[in-house]
């Protein structure tokens, strides 16, 4: 107390005795506000370390900054020996794991860069921790401690351990770590709160870091993904000019096809006939048979160059998409393979309204072909049923169909009908050049959808396409 307060209240008093008597009764008075003050600035020290882990969040600072200066702040304000952030490896089943950051006093040493591992932690305290609850330990060697647990604690010169919680979000993270190594510890209710507050504030700040680093994952993977896109559209670009050079290429041999190799098929076809008919009586039968022959094979020439140049038409030509009576169509395909051949009894079946929006010419084309073969291939049977319909609504996208109760194919062989040239039947038995399926499926991926086939030696065959992509809807 102050002398000279002390020494004008001792004029107050008539003797010694009455003195000592005040003084005392001030003492009584005094101490108690004293430990006020004293405990009042504590917790004016609190919120300030408070309000500097808070600012600090607020900061784009690492989280080793932010864990290395809450830390420093932590230890000078409990006046601890050690304080450090723990942190748990991942899919360690808590016992394992390693000090991340740490203030300490240079009496003791350093916990950091040695890895833990407590095989009774996860199993004894790992829930509580996750459920929020802390460890307030005083003396370690008397509060009931798993001999494990003592022995790691011991390794760090631990006598008395405050650990509480690191929470990133309902994850446990890791533990804000408070030692006191010199002599066992009685940690306040005020320290106890004070450390519990900044360990909820280092879980937001974990929960920051997490949302960050899922935030620049993500803005890698969209830089990639348009680096990738990128890259891709100048591939495409690459590839359109590419094509442009070969459909330039494709029309310059189209133009050659069309005029060079016509112009002289014509003069071998038309001198062959000529000999025909003006030298046929000096010519045995060996000769006549090889100008027919000669004759027989320009004219087959001349219709491969047609469904070829059919065939480059198909691929190249533009597109004019509007609704299509694909049952009209057909009909008027029917009506013309009768007339071609009025001999045949071929019974037709043709699902009506069966609209949908395409090119017209182009599926023209394609159901030409379609019919064009099921007629063909069924010419063998008297009694011949061709079908064209629609499967049922249930399918995912429209599934149009072409059936014939004709020669049929192997399946194994399936994979060869639509490549061009590829026959499964010799000229001589069914005529033709190969070209028809893969037309038909050139025009089919031209609408974005596709076409294959199902059929048995003998028993017919169905021939399937659709006119969107998978997944369109009808």
């Amino acid at each position: 107390m102050n002398p000279k307060l002390l020494s004008k209240l001792r004029s107050f008093c008539r003797d010694d005795a009455a003195f000592e008597q005040l003084q005392q009764s001030l003492l009584e008075n005094i101490q108690p506000l004293e430990s006020e003050i004293e405990q009042a600035n504590f917790q004016i020290e609190q919120q300030k370390a408070l309000f500097h882990v808070i600012a600090r969040l607020r900061e784009p600072l690492d989280l080793e900054t932010v864990f290395q200066a809450t830390a420093t702040e932590v230890r000078q304000l409990l006046s601890a020996d050690r304080v450090g952030m723990f942190r748990f490896y991942p899919n360690s089943g808590y016992d394992d794991g390693e000090f991340v950051s740490e203030d300490v006093d240079p009496a003791f040493s350093s916990a950091m860069a040695r890895k833990i591992h407590d095989h009774c932690f996860g199993e004894q305290f790992s829930a509580h921790y996750q459920q929020g609850q802390m460890q307030i330990v005083a003396d370690i060697y008397n509060a009931g401690l798993s001999d494990c647990h003592i022995e790691v604690l011991s390794q760090f010169e631990i006598k008395a351990n405050l650990a509480v919680p690191l929470l990133q979000g309902q994850k446990l993270w890791g533990l804000l770590c408070i030692h006191q190594c010199q002599t066992p510890r009685q940690w306040q209710p005020t320290e106890i709160e004070f450390v519990s507050q900044i360990a909820n504030h280092l879980g937001v700040a974990l929960q920051h870091a997490e949302l960050m680093a899922d935030l620049q994952a993500e803005i890698i993977e969209r830089k990639q993904a348009e680096q990738a896109v990128l890259t891709l559209n100048q591939g495409l670009q690459k590839a359109i000019v590419e094509l442009k050079a070969v459909n330039r290429e494709l029309e310059s041999f189209s133009y050659s096809v069309s005029h060079d190799l016509r112009a002289p098929l014509r003069s071998i076809d038309g001198f062959s006939q000529a000999l025909l008919e003006d030298c046929l009586e000096q010519l045995d039968v060996t000769g006549q048979d090889y100008l027919h022959r000669i004759r027989n094979a320009t004219q087959r020439m001349g219709n491969l160059i047609d469904d070829l140049l059919n065939l480059s038409q198909v691929t190249r030509s533009e597109m004019h998409l509007e609704p299509v009576n694909l049952s009209s169509i057909a009909s008027n395909i029917s009506t013309e393979l009768h007339r071609s051949e009025p001999e045949r009894q071929v019974e037709f079946s043709i699902q009506p309204g069966l609209v949908d929006q395409g090119d017209a010419r182009l599926l023209q084309i394609l159901l030409t072909n379609l019919l064009n073969n099921a007629w063909k291939f069924s010419s063998k049977n008297p009694q011949a049923q061709i079908e064209f319909g629609l499967l049922p609504v249930e399918t995912e996208i429209p599934t149009y169909f072409v059936r014939d109760n004709g020669t049929g194919f192997d399946m194994a062989f399936a994979n060869k009908l639509f490549g061009p040239f590829q026959r499964l039947h010799s000229a001589k038995e069914f005529p033709g050049n190969g070209i028809g399926l893969a037309t038909v499926q050139r025009i089919a991926h031209r609408h974005g959808g596709k076409v294959w086939a199902e059929g048995a030696l003998e028993q017919g065959a169905t021939f399937y396409f659709t006119l969107k992509p998978e997944g369109a809807g009808t």
